[in-house]
């Protein structure tokens, strides 16, 4: 245990030899000292902390032209040690995702990968609502997903959507190419999939959302779980 009272003793007892030594022991040529020891103290911030952080930094960035289109800063839901990181490419709108597809959202990629409620997480590439993908707003914001991504420590990611995929993996492929392969950013497994407004524009894309849902439950080992 950390005493400060026996510290503070201890030092002035090598003062008071000091003197004795120097034939000073009325302290004429070294005077005295009162010493206060304050123990350190580390300041360990937890993860909202951070996360708070850098979401109130990114809610007054003017770095790129995007944040003129920008009303509200949408917060991405954090969980923390998540087993899947999902990253849509910007916000729609006020929200990460409008109504209708929070909704698909959580019946078919949170449900079809059979994880529970505090397993998975949702954040932006983009941090502000954007009307199409820029490159300009993914440089920006790239170094807050950096963050998002060493504080959440997911054990795996899924990338929502063509242009989020082409950008983080560096690879200028067609969505084919990507879908239903497991890549690898910063030694986190990444997956790829279309986002909930792809298939609410074209309706179609359920059968190939579905067997990308059957791939990465397989990949991340929740397919044994009962559905």
């Amino acid at each position: 245990m950390h005493d400060n009272f026996t510290e503070s003793y201890f030092l002035s007892l090598i003062d008071d030899a000091e003197r004795i030594v120097l034939s000073d022991p009325a302290g004429e040529t070294i005077p005295f000292s009162e010493y206060t020891v304050k123990a350190k103290r580390e300041e360990v911030q937890n993860k909202e902390d951070v996360l708070a952080s850098i979401y109130k930094e990114a809610e007054s960035c003017h770095s790129c032209s995007g944040y003129m289109q920008r009303s509200v800063f949408a917060s991405p839901i954090v969980k923390r040690n998540a087993k899947v990181l999902f990253i849509a490419p910007y916000p729609e709108g006020t929200l990460i995702f409008s109504p209708e597809s929070l909704q698909i959202f959580r019946a078919w990629w949170k449900l079809s990968l059979l994880l529970e409620e505090g397993e998975w997480a949702l954040t932006t590439l983009i941090k502000c609502p954007a009307g199409k993908f820029s490159s300009e707003s993914a440089d920006m914001c790239r170094a807050y997903l950096r963050t998002e991504m060493a504080e959440m420590k997911p054990e795996a990611i899924v990338l929502m959507g063509e242009e989020t995929a082409r950008y983080m993996l560096r690879k200028n492929l067609p969505m084919n190419m990507l879908r239903q392969r497991r890549f690898v950013v910063n030694h986190i497994p990444v997956f790829v999939t279309y986002t909930p407004a792809d298939y609410i524009s074209d309706p179609s894309l359920k059968k190939p959302i579905w067997q990308d849902m059957l791939f990465i439950r397989k990949s991340i080992g929740t397919e044994e779980r009962k559905a």
